[in-house]
């Protein structure tokens, strides 16, 4: 039996007895095509769509608990699709064609797809992690002392500095005497400065590129090894966006 060429739906054969059975059967399908929710629940692994999946919803909602970004590999069918990432623990999913290059979805985003036969495209998103501003601030009272840590701050939710630390801002009450550097690391390494020059009450940052953080990855801030004398009283903001 012949089918339509993107949704698979059979075809009325001439001869056929009952043919409201196949037409009924079209109609429900294409019904489904254009309408149908459904919620698939991941495990905690990379998924391939069956045809059936991704031919026969409008919309998929993606739950369960990810501890890592994960891959959905969508098979290669001319049609419209709604994703949603709607899993927890902070990561995103990858959505693609089996040759095709992902699609990031943040926890949280909602795109409308479009596969052309070839190739996955976005038509239109809400996206709430790539985009949302996620900002994470604290004070140093006085004079902080060497190598002392000024913040210690457990992720609760995947999130992502800028090069160059974009939009984060650190003041003084009191001016710094000479050139002062502090350090922000993820888990313990560096990936970003900021530095007090002398006679400076606002740092200016640095960071070689941007630096991804994901849910339970800690965030510190520490004083340089050689505190200066008179750089007393900070204010600490870093701009990140999830």
């Amino acid at each position: 039996m012949t089918t339509t060429p993107n949704l698979l739906l059979s075809h009325i054969v001439a001869s056929q007895s009952q043919k409201e059975v196949t037409a009924n059967a079209a109609l429900d399908g294409l019904d489904q095509a254009l309408c149908q929710p459904t919620v698939i629940a991941m495990t905690d692994a990379n998924l391939a769509l069956t045809d059936a999946q991704m031919l026969g919803n409008m919309f998929l909602s993606f739950t369960g608990t990810l501890t890592a970004v994960r891959t959905i590999t969508i098979p290669v069918h001319a049609k419209l699709i709604l994703i949603e990432n709607d899993t927890t623990g902070g990561f995103a999913l990858n959505v693609q064609v089996p040759s095709g290059t992902a699609i990031v979805f943040n926890s949280g985003d909602l795109k409308l797809l479009y596969c052309d036969g070839t190739n996955l495209k976005t038509v239109s998103s809400v996206a709430t992690a790539s985009s949302n501003p996620y900002d994470i601030g604290c004070s140093v009272a006085g004079t902080p002392a060497a190598n002392a840590t000024l913040l210690r701050y457990p992720m609760p939710r995947a999130v992502t500095f800028p090069s160059g630390m974009t939009s984060s801002k650190a003041i003084a009450n009191t001016a710094a005497t000479a050139s002062t550097t502090f350090s922000v690391k993820k888990n313990g390494m560096q990936f970003a400065t900021f530095v007090f020059a002398a006679s400076g009450t606002s740092a200016t940052f640095a960071a070689a590129s941007s630096t991804a953080f994901a849910a339970g990855d800690v965030l510190t801030i520490t004083a340089p090894a050689t505190p200066d004398a008179t750089l007393a009283d900070l204010g600490i903001a870093l701009a990140a966006t999830r």
